[in-house]
């Protein structure tokens, strides 16, 4: 192993690549019913809540959330190796983003669904949309590809880039322990949209 393997050059600079896992005290990856029942009986022990949310979620070390959160925070860091987060990590995409949400009345889906068409899709592509956002957003993920979006009590979020027909855009995504990233919204906003690099 080369002292210099997990340093990359990156839009114009050299970045930390290593993997980290986010740790706090007690609190479980899984199952979520147990995770959340600790993590709330933890709050009520004076606990950050925000903190608790991300303990085992695996994140680039040159690409992750401030440590520490607050002046109290006893959140710990822990080095994790590349190939166990890539035997691990997963994208879960939820066929109703897009079945009950996009594939909807235009109304319902807040204007995505003029876009989706305009892609040349329609509800009968709904699986093929779900796995081509979860093999891109993964991918993306492992790259460290990803921006860090909103981090309060429900966990961290991303802004995840994908490609569709040649069309680039931003996705959300919860982070979630062991390297599980869960879609939240299929359409945040095209990439060259100025706000979204703010």
């Amino acid at each position: 192993m080369s002292l210099f393997e997990n340093f990359v050059y990156k839009n114009g600079e050299i970045v930390d690549n290593s993997w980290i896992e986010w740790n706090h005290e007690s609190v479980p990856n899984k199952p979520k019913e147990i995770r959340d029942l600790i993590r709330y009986i933890l709050s009520l022990t004076g606990h950050c809540l925000t903190c608790t949310a991300i303990d085992g979620c695996y994140f680039i070390k040159s690409n992750m959330p401030p440590h520490k959160l607050h002046k109290n925070c006893d959140c710990y860091l822990t080095k994790v190796k590349s190939a166990d987060v890539k035997t691990s990590a997963f994208a879960e995409c939820d066929l109703r983003k897009f079945t009950e949400y996009i594939f909807t009345d235009s109304k319902k889906s807040k204007g995505k669904l003029a876009i989706f068409e305009s892609l040349g899709y329609n509800k009968n592509d709904s699986n093929i949309l779900k796995e081509e956002y979860e093999k891109q957003a993964l991918n993306e993920y492992l790259s460290g590809n990803y921006t860090l979006k909103d981090l309060d009590k429900n966990g961290q979020r991303l802004a995840i880039a994908i490609s569709l027909k040649g069309k680039r855009f931003f996705t959300g995504w919860m982070i979630e322990p062991e390297g599980k990233i869960r879609a939240t919204t299929p359409f945040g906003g095209w990439v060259n949209d100025w706000f979204y690099y703010n």
